[in-house]
């Protein structure tokens, strides 16, 4: 179980220890559920006042909202907390780092290269020619392809599925039931019966990506299905052959993207958005919830709806929308007013 002092968990985050500095911080948790002598976080000063009658022992916080100087409390201050919460969250993760090596059920191709303290959890199965850098982990269970390449620091949680050919780059987070590089959806019509296209392509998932649980990215027909720089992508994501997603883009849950569409950097996709095939979505866009993406979208903008319209034109649809019964009414009386007219 992980423990640290306050002034060590100050040290970790390059923050300001006020109070005990050497008070133990044993758990973490948020104010609704702030361990009993732990540490909590409040970002603003209402849930600073929460955060004060909690149980936690020591409260990370803004300088800038001065702790009453009558608390036992100790505090942890810093310009950014939100920053320094999800880095001390990371210290006290249940995933501890295993130790470097193979577990004797590994099974492994010929050809495999390795980097100095690769983790290799049990049943992890890896192809021929497989290239991993240095301290890669990979968890149990897990497929990795022939001719795949893992780079340094990348972590791949239990049963995910990495087939051949897959170029996966440094700091990569995949998790559990994650598969890269299935074939992508493609099909001949012909004689009654649809015939498959073979997937020949392969997926580059660049440096810093996160991949959620049971997400899917589709190999290319040819060429490269590609995944940007820094994307964060939720779990249940489809991304599907030849789609070309930009850097540090956020997609979330259940969104899913047809074959060969483009999205530009810095690009949001809230949940369920669907994208349609050949669709090019600009820099900095941003699409809302349950959004129908059917064509060609500018960057810099707000989209919302099915198809995805600019917000402001959306606002306008939907308060026309609610008001449908009303104007049914309203025509229905005017035809028989009409009607009734000689």
């Amino acid at each position: 179980m992980a423990s640290y002092t306050l002034a060590q968990l100050a040290e970790q985050v390059q923050g300001v220890a006020r109070g005990e500095p050497t008070l133990r911080i044993e758990a973490v948790g948020g104010v609704e559920d702030a361990p009993t002598g732990g540490l909590t976080y409040a970002e603003d000063a209402r849930r600073l006042q929460q955060a004060l009658t909690s149980p936690a022992a020591a409260i990370l916080t803004k300088p800038n909202l001065a702790p009453p100087s009558d608390t036992a409390k100790s505090f942890l201050l810093h310009p950014m907390p939100r920053l320094a919460w999800a880095r001390i969250l990371a210290l006290y993760s249940p995933f501890r780092t295993p130790p470097p090596g193979a577990h004797p059920t590994v099974v492994m191709g010929d050809g495999c290269e390795l980097g100095d303290e690769v983790s290799l959890m049990p049943y992890v199965v890896l192809g021929e020619r497989v290239r991993i850098g240095h301290h890669v982990r990979i968890y149990p269970f897990c497929y990795i392809g022939d001719d795949t390449e893992i780079g340094d620091d990348t972590v791949l949680y239990p049963q995910v599925t990495i087939m051949p050919q897959v170029q996966i780059g440094k700091r990569v987070i995949i998790h559990a039931g994650a598969v890269i590089g299935g074939d992508g959806y493609g099909y001949v019509p012909h004689d009654g019966a649809h015939h498959k296209i073979p997937q020949i392509g392969r997926v580059v998932i660049e440096d810093d990506v996160e991949i959620g649980c049971n997400t899917t990215i589709d190999r290319a027909t040819t060429g490269e299905t590609r995944i940007g720089k820094g994307t964060k992508i939720d779990n249940l994501v489809q991304v599907a052959h030849n789609v070309q997603v930009g850097e540090h883009c956020l997609l979330v849950s259940q969104v899913g993207i047809a074959g060969s569409s483009r999205l530009g950097h810095h690009v949001i996709l809230a949940g369920q958005v669907g994208v349609k095939d050949h669709v090019q979505i600009g820099d900095h866009a941003v699409v809302g919830a349950q959004g129908g993406v059917s064509k060609n979208l500018p960057p810099n903008g707000v989209y919302w709806g099915t198809p995805a319209v600019p917000h402001r034109e959306w606002l306008q649809v939907l308060a026309h929308l609610y008001k449908l019964p009303e104007l049914a009414q309203r025509v229905a009386e005017l035809e028989k007013k009409l009607k009734e007219r000689p």
